[in-house]
């Protein structure tokens, strides 16, 4: 689904409980390869191609430390807070994963995110790194959220035509999950990177293990809508998909109540960064002694039996359209060999649009166009269009982690490429795999190797 629906909050104040006085800077790296050391020059013009002006007030940095190469602050006109450009020597042991033994330098750039457009400044702060390597360039880290960029990522991801084309929310933090068992639950799920656009972090408590496939995709989803939409008050119900309502509540509210030994209670807090948190529960209070906040388990029981699906923010859902059909060669390319793997299962989401008939008081029939994501076991695909079946349940492959148990009963339905949303191919084996994986388009080249 991709309509987005506002929080119930009609004529209530501002909500002060996830207001940030202020938030972080954020870091992009570029490890470079090759001794000769990067020139400072080289990001003055990465810098102005970046951002698309020149940037001003250059002023040299002190670089006391040995590893420093030399530093620069500047301003660009579109931004209302400065950027630190430096370069360090790094050696085999500084570069994530040991992954190119011949990087010799580090580029870093340094900012607050500008939050009228986040995703946009982001792709360009990462861009500047990119490109004062250079061909150099064999790798690019945030170290905000440990995520590491290999070259056809810096590609697509930072350097293509259209600034932030194929970045979405799900670039500005990640979703981490703590356990006392990680075999069995309960667990804690907490997003990590949010306050850095001014948002505070997200969370669920206390999820058993056949819930936790569903809250995962639950907190990737409202995390990533709330980046750049109004939040909702605190403790006031919204929704965050088809008959699927819940509520945030501020996390100290919530973990009063839990046991001390639930992963997620204070003794687990003590290095988080000073931000406000927001927890994830059921709309509304449960229990008549004394009413508490708890988890929606019943809105994630829905999801884990596909009876309903999340709603994603517009960004997401027009990024994931456009890498789907960038990537589909590749999907092609894996269905034209699919004999050669019979454990190998083959599937595509198409949006669907339908008309609502929406009563009112004043207007007797207003009609609503919804679109909607359904997902098509595939028989035939070509450069034009795809042919499948239809699941009877609309299911979201966050959700439902292997989609080959699930069995396609549905009419065969055909659809231009113009209305693909994703793809994506199960069963895959791969030397670094020790089971089958599923393959989509962000990893649409293992396919092809």
């Amino acid at each position: 689904m991709a309509r987005e629906h506002l929080p119930i909050q009609i004529g209530l104040p501002r909500e002060s409980a996830w207001e940030m006085e202020e938030y972080p800077s954020s870091r992009y790296v570029a490890f470079v390869c090759g001794d000769e050391l990067p020139d400072p020059a080289d990001a003055f013009d990465a810098l102005g191609e970046s951002f698309g002006v020149a940037p001003q007030d250059i002023a040299p940095l002190p670089t006391e430390a040995d590893e420093v190469q030399w530093a620069f602050r500047c301003r660009i006109p579109s931004r209302t807070s400065p950027i630190l450009v430096w370069c360090e020597r790094v050696g085999a042991a500084d570069v994530p994963d040991g992954e190119i033994a011949d990087a010799r330098w580090s580029i870093l750039v340094e900012a607050l995110f500008e939050l009228a457009d986040p995703l946009l400044d982001a792709a360009r702060l990462g861009a500047v790194v990119a490109r004062a390597g250079g061909a150099r360039t064999r790798l690019m880290l945030n170290p905000d959220l440990g995520v590491v960029y290999r070259v056809d990522e810096i590609k697509r991801l930072f350097l293509a035509k259209r600034a932030g084309e194929f970045l979405d929310e799900r670039h500005l933090f990640r979703v981490e999950i703590g356990a006392r068992d990680r075999a069995n639950g309960p667990f804690w799920l907490t997003t990590v990177g949010l306050h850095r656009v001014a948002r505070p972090e997200m969370e669920m408590l206390e999820i058993p293990a056949d819930e936790l496939h569903a809250a995962l995709a639950m907190v990737d989803a409202i995390a990533a809508r709330f980046v750049s939409t109004p939040l909702p008050a605190a403790g006031v119900p919204f929704e965050a998909g088809a008959d699927l309502s819940v509520a945030l509540v501020p996390v100290d509210e919530v973990i009063e109540t839990i046991s001390p030994d639930m992963p997620g209670g204070p003794s687990d807090r003590g290095r988080m960064p000073r931000a406000p948190r927001a927890a994830i529960c059921a709309a509304g209070k449960r229990g008549a002694f004394r009413p508490v906040w708890v988890p929606p388990h019943e809105v994630l029981q829905k999801l884990t039996r596909g009876e309903s699906g999340l709603l994603r923010s517009e960004r997401e859902t027009e990024v994931q359209e456009r890498l789907a059909r960038l990537e589909w060669p590749a999907f092609l390319s894996a269905f034209a060999s699919r004999s050669q793997y019979p454990m190998r299962h083959y599937y595509a989401k198409i949006a669907e649009t339908r008309a609502d008939e929406i009563v009112d008081e004043i207007v007797d029939e207003v009609v609503d166009k919804v679109v909607e994501h359904v997902w098509l076991e595939v028989v035939e695909a070509s450069e034009d269009s795809v042919r499948g079946r239809r699941f009877e349940v609309d299911r979201l492959r966050a959700v439902a982690a292997d989609v080959s148990t699930t069995s396609a009963v549905g009419s065969l339905v055909t659809a231009p490429i113009a209305r693909l949303s994703d793809w994506v191919v199960t069963g895959v084996t791969t030397p670094r795999s020790a089971s089958p994986i599923e393959v989509g388009p962000q990893a649409a080249s293992i396919l092809t190797t």
